[in-house]
């Protein structure tokens, strides 16, 4: 008789490192509060805060160098514009509830700008011996609505003139449906 030989039973390593189920969970969360943490520490740095005119001169000091978008309208006769070199510099004065702004930029010009226009400038507040100033990077103007004060020149709840024989609109004024039979 022959006898049976048992063969030995695979065992679990415990001293393998990359194969414990808890040392996968421990990386993944790693890689999870790291990216967290990435993300978080990235928009920190890019905050730009959204102020109007008055709200940055009623409190100037706090901003002094830090970015921001300042809101405002343009105040008419204010836009100053000269080529120097290659690159066109403006400076102009926002206003927004009574206070205004002097703004300094270079380079283009939204289409919309001019004064009076509904402006977002975007750069550092910077103060020249008392006097506050926006060093813009970026402007935005908003474009004025060719709807907004329109005035309604055709009732539209009316139907459209019928067309004459030929195909064209009737150009007289009295339609030929509104005459009795």
């Amino acid at each position: 008789m022959a006898h049976a030989q048992s063969l030995p039973t695979p065992q679990k390593r415990s001293g393998s490192l990359f194969s414990s189920s808890g040392f996968k969970i421990f990386i993944t969360a790693v890689v999870f509060v790291a990216g967290a943490g990435f993300l978080v520490y990235s928009s920190l740095g890019e905050t730009v805060y959204y102020k109007h005119v008055d709200e940055v001169l009623a409190n100037p000091q706090p901003l002094i160098g830090q970015t921001l978008r300042v809101h405002g309208f343009v105040e008419a006769g204010s836009i100053h514009e000269a080529i120097v070199g290659q690159n066109t510099k403006r400076d102009f004065v926002l206003t927004y509830k009574g206070s205004r702004l002097l703004v300094r930029s270079e380079g283009p010009k939204p289409d919309t700008f001019k004064d009076l226009a509904e402006v977002v400038a975007k750069g550092k507040i910077l103060d020249e011996g008392g006097h506050y100033v926006l060093a813009a990077t970026e402007l935005s103007a908003k474009c004025p609505s060719k709807y907004q004060g329109a005035e309604r020149t055709q009732d539209f709840a009316a139907p459209p003139p019928a067309p004459n024989v030929n195909g064209r609109k009737n150009t007289s004024h009295a339609t030929t449906s509104a005459q009795g039979s």
